[in-house]
């Protein structure tokens, strides 16, 4: 099998933001957010920190309890000398999870998980404000840092296309409404067909509009020109290369494997996790919230 080195792609984008940070010649101020004491959390926490420093940018990582998180998101947001929040959830694993993710002010929400930028993603509406066609929007990390990976892998159809993934067929399993649910959206607004499943049965995205869907999982996977999977349980069936034709792209996002073993052997290609390119599409997500919202032009 093919394994793509997501490695160098991440670090060819860092070198890149490296430079627009520079050119910037200002301070661009981060606040991390972290309310648990889970060892793998807190190590990326600090990988995350110690990422951002090198690039250039401050990045406070503050450990805080959950119960006190509503009213500090409320501070930082005030602070006008802050320009970025980042948390790392989950924290609560249910809806108030997503109520903590919409207090951040959208003008310093890194992950663009707020319901300004989630609005913009499911209309197509590509500029970060109504009053500046130069803006562009921001969009969540991880289905960014998917979308990178593949399009620099040149999986994903010519950059410069307006739909580059016309007639492709792409099966994602999560639709989570921070990573699967936007990713299905952005993939079908360029031009794919969708097949996204989670506990609840199948959908079909097309032009960024779900669909009700009976297609089954073996007839999803054998249709499918790309496979994605993000579902963080041992319990999934991990997926076989009898299930998919021999020229299918899969790539994992969760830290469960999702694919079987056997995808060692097979002739296919197969990008294992995107971890790193997720960290450079937050440093890239926080230059265009500085540009956007906070520079001081002269």
């Amino acid at each position: 099998m093919t394994i793509r080195d997501y490695l160098e792609v991440s670090n060819e984008f860092t070198r890149e933001l490296k430079l627009a940070i520079e050119t910037l010649k200002s301070s661009i101020k981060v606040v991390g957010l972290i309310a648990t004491n889970d060892k793998p959390s807190l190590a990326y926490a600090r990988a995350t920190q110690r990422k951002f420093s090198e690039l250039g940018i401050e990045y406070d990582l503050k450990s805080i309890p959950r119960l006190e998180l509503e009213e500090e998101i409320s501070r930082l947001n005030a602070d006008a000398s802050v320009h970025g929040i980042f948390i790392y959830f989950p924290i609560f694993f249910n809806q108030q999870d997503d109520y903590l993710r919409n207090l951040v002010d959208f003008r310093k929400d890194i992950e663009a998980g707020s319901q300004y930028w989630t609005r913009k993603l499911y209309q197509n509406d590509r500029f970060a404000t109504d009053l500046d066609s130069t803006k562009k929007a921001l969009l969540p990390c991880t289905p960014l840092a998917i979308i990178k990976i593949l399009t620099a892998q040149g999986i994903y159809g010519a950059p410069e296309a307006k739909r580059p993934l016309t007639d492709k067929v792409v099966t994602i399993f999560n639709r989570s409404e921070v990573i699967g649910r936007p990713l299905a959206v952005m993939m079908s607004n360029d031009g794919a067909k969708v097949y996204s499943f989670d506990e609840n049965g199948p959908l079909v995205f097309e032009d960024a509009k779900p669909q009700e869907t009976n297609i089954s999982r073996k007839q999803a996977l054998i249709a499918s020109d790309i496979v994605i999977t993000g579902v963080p349980s041992d319990k999934f069936e991990k997926i076989r290369p009898t299930e998919i034709a021999a020229d299918t792209v899969c790539l994992n996002f969760s830290s469960v494997p999702n694919f079987s073993e056997e995808f060692a052997d097979y002739a296919g290609t197969f990008i294992p996790r995107v971890g790193p390119m997720t960290v450079a599409m937050c440093i890239r997500n926080t230059v265009r919230l500085y540009q956007n919202f906070h520079q001081v032009t002269k």
